[in-house]
């Protein structure tokens, strides 16, 4: 029985760690980011 619950909770800590990443800490939401940034504060995109 304790087997199970130490495999359930390293799966559950597995697919976890596999889940996308929030759009924020990418490349492309970085960029959009400091887009629309721009946008709302008018400022010039670089």
């Amino acid at each position: 029985m304790q087997r199970k619950i130490i495999l359930f909770i390293s799966l559950l800590f597995l697919f976890a760690a596999c889940a996308p990443r929030p759009q924020y800490k990418t490349a492309k939401g970085k960029k959009k980011l400091k887009y629309y940034n721009s946008i709302q504060h008018q400022q010039p995109v670089p």
